[in-house]
Order: structure tokens, then sequence, then C-alpha cells
């Protein structure tokens, strides 16, 4: 299933298949409800989706955003704690082999327990409030009002105010993030960030190389940000630990690889910040409006795509 827009299609006609597909691949995962990469990949989706949702939300107007999208958010937000305690245990497990040349063998054994410990609690814990069964009805919810979305403006029309506003949200909050390097503001540059990549992604097939190539880079962007905040997630969840003479060392020394890595991942999203969005947003909208124009006029040449 792949998610970008189809040469002969209607916007209208795109979003709710696009939706529909995406629905319907999170159901999929969530039979497997016991596994944690199941959870993730279902959460994964619920935000692929709002992303869509974002890109038309000028054309389909408020009131249908928060229709369709209240069901999402409230869906994402039952599977966050499982998708978080994965996270921890994936976390450690990435920081330790980062710093493996300056750690001992078995380094941080009492840490890695009591996540591993957190993760299988909540599993558990999900498993017995039936958390999935809630996800799937909420899913179900937000795919059958997605057949009556309607899209009111044609082409690129009903795309560019989503694209300009994604693009200009994630410039500023990188601006931000530049002149005031908090963990606030990075968290909303990564999240901005990942509006676009998965916009990006949609308008694929405009230009293929070109869109790939900036996808690439917004994913990198993405996964830098992401892992910046995976780390502040971690440390906040060893304050408990730290006060305990048990782990007091190994809290300590932790803390002190999680900050090294964080400034090593926010001096690499700046980085990338700095060469992507050196162009305005109307500059960016005007550059994927002639790529648009042009797929679109090889439509009678073109019998697939």
């Amino acid at each position: 299933m792949a998610f970008c827009f189809k040469r002969r299609e209607s916007i209208s006609k795109a979003i709710r298949r696009l939706g529909r597909e995406r629905v319907e691949h999170a159901l999929e995962c969530l039979k497997e409800c016991d596994q944690g990469e199941a959870i993730h990949g279902a959460r994964k989706d619920i935000k692929k989706m709002r992303a869509l949702l974002r890109l038309v939300a000028p054309e389909i107007g408020r009131k249908e955003l928060r229709r369709i999208g209240k069901p999402l958010g409230d869906a994402a937000k039952l599977l966050a704690p499982s998708r978080d305690a994965l996270v921890k245990t994936k976390t450690v497990a990435k920081l330790i082999h980062h710093f493996k040349d300056q750690l001992a063998p078995g380094a941080f054994r009492h840490i890695r327990t009591e996540v591993r410990a957190a993760f299988t609690a909540d599993m558990r814990r999900a498993t017995k409030e039936q958390i999935s069964k809630a996800v799937e009805g909420k899913l179900s919810r937000a795919g059958k009002d997605l057949k009556g979305i309607r899209v009111k403006a044609k082409g690129w029309q009903a795309l560019n105010p989503g694209v300009k506003a994604a693009y200009a949200a994630a410039r500023r909050n990188y601006q931000m993030a530049v002149q005031h390097p908090s963990p606030e503001n990075f968290h909303e540059f990564r999240k901005r960030t990942k509006d676009l990549w998965y916009q990006v992604r949609l308008l694929h097939r405009l230009w293929p190389e070109q869109m790939e190539a900036m996808a690439q880079e917004l994913e990198m962007l993405s996964e830098r940000l992401g892992d910046g905040h995976d780390l502040a997630m971690l440390e906040e969840a060893l304050q408990d630990l730290g006060s305990s003479k048990r782990y007091s060392r190994e809290v300590e020394t932790i803390h002190g690889l999680i900050a090294e890595q964080e400034r090593e991942l926010r001096a690499e999203a700046l980085a990338i910040g700095a060469r992507f969005f050196t162009e305005k947003p109307s500059a960016f909208c005007h550059r994927l409006a002639g790529y648009w124009e042009i797929w679109r006029r090889e439509r009678k040449r073109a019998p697939f795509g």
C-alpha cells in the first residue's frame, strides 16, 4: 500500500482511499496487540492519517477535521503508554550500543531489567484493560467518517494551503529550536517535521527522484529528533531509580551518556534543518506546484501511475 497520491485520482477520493488503507493496516497490526512492535506500527498509521487530514484541513473545515481527528487522537493516547514502554527498552539498548567502546560488558544491567519489567507490566495492563478493542472501535469510527469526506478545491489548490502550513510550522519550530534549544521546542520541531515528512511522501510520484531525496532528508531529521525525544523520555523515567542507592551509580553514569548523545543528536538535527529550511514557505510550495502541474499534464500520455 503505497502512501502517495495517484495521477488519475481526485483529491477527495485519494484522501478516502489513503485513510481507509491506514485504518485497515492499523487494525491488522492490533491483531497482534501483545507485541510491542505491532502497537508501534498502529501508532504510526494513526500519525499518517492525522498528517493526511492536516494536509487538507483548510479545505474540509474545522468541524469535519475535529469529527474525524478526535477518535484518532483518542486512539493514539490509548496506545501511548505501551509504545513509550517499548521505546524505553530500545533506547537503553541503542545507548549501550552507541557507547559500547566506553562501557564494560553487562553495563546498566539493573536499568535494563527495570525497563524490561515495566514494558512487560504495561503489556499485561493493556491486555487486561482490553486497550486494543477500545482502539479498534475508535479506528473503525474514524474509518466510517472518512467515507463522507469531501475536499472543496481541486488539484494543487486543495493541497497548497496544507503543504504551506506544514512547511511553515516545521521551519518556524526549527528557528525556535535554534534560538531557544529547550526540550519542549525540540519536541514541537519533531512533531511538525514528521507531519511534513508524511506529506512529502504523499507527493512522491510528482518527481520520484526529487521527492525521494526530500523525504530522506526529512526522515533523517525526524529520526534525530525522535531519538533525542526518546532519550529525554528515558531520562525522566530514571528519576525514581536514581533515588535508590542500589542504582545510583548506574543512573548517574547513564545520565551523563544521555546528555552527551542528546548534544550530538541536536547538533545533527539543526545542521539538517539549516540545509532543508533555506526556502521561504511560498517558494517551497511554488516549486512543488511546478512539479504537480508537469505530473498532471502527463496523465494523457501515461497509462499508469
